[in-house]
């Protein structure tokens, strides 16, 4: 596992979506694609880097708050490799549950970057989803590195909360900026349908 690769999924888990579904169009079947939104021009920048890096194709940069590349067979390696990426639905892959702490902490890098906030006010790191599972393997990453975390919920909405306390003060994270950025949750598609 690549810190790369590592960083990708991560990102697709966030704020990413990878599809595959059925076209009407004469000269194919099926459609598919590997996309990644977000506001950040940072983060698009990185994100395309890795990709092309890894697979040495170059994604498609749209007003600037979106990066993807149409593919059905890399869209089948990402969900054949990873399984799937809905929003209910990702996972952390046993490859990157069983890879170095540095892996580790790049996925949980890239994650935070998309889906925490900091409050600065109390000292954590939060994230939510509705996603109970791939929280789990979230607090399963930190504590296989000696982070401690907290996982609570469901919330009215159905949704969990994960909770990094003390966060200035873990070393891990020393390098770690959480730019404030007002996502357009709109833009965020976890639409996968197999094959």
């Amino acid at each position: 596992m690549s810190p790369e690769l590592a960083r990708i999924h991560a990102h697709l888990c966030g704020d990413g979506s990878v599809f595959i579904f059925r076209t009407k169009a004469k000269d194919r079947n099926w459609t598919g694609g590997v996309g990644y939104y977000n506001n950040n021009q940072r983060l698009l920048d990185a994100f395309r880097t890795d990709f092309s890096k890894l697979f040495r194709v170059k994604m498609k940069m749209r007003k600037n708050r979106e990066v993807s590349i149409r593919s059905v067979k890399r869209a089948k390696e990402f969900i054949e490799k990873f399984g799937k990426f809905g929003s209910r639905e990702w996972r952390i892959p046993e490859i990157i549950k069983n890879s170095d702490k540095s892996i580790k902490l790049e996925w949980l890098k890239a994650f935070f970057e998309d889906e925490a906030y900091h409050e600065k006010r109390y000292n954590r790191l939060k994230t939510k989803s509705i996603n109970h599972n791939g929280l789990k393997d979230i607090k399963w990453l930190l504590d296989s590195i000696e982070i401690f975390s907290t996982l609570t919920g469901p919330n009215s909405d159905k949704t969990y909360y994960l909770t990094i306390p003390k966060f200035d003060s873990i070393k891990e994270f020393s390098d770690f900026v959480k730019v404030p950025i007002r996502k357009r949750q709109a833009l965020k598609v976890n639409i996968l349908i197999n094959s």
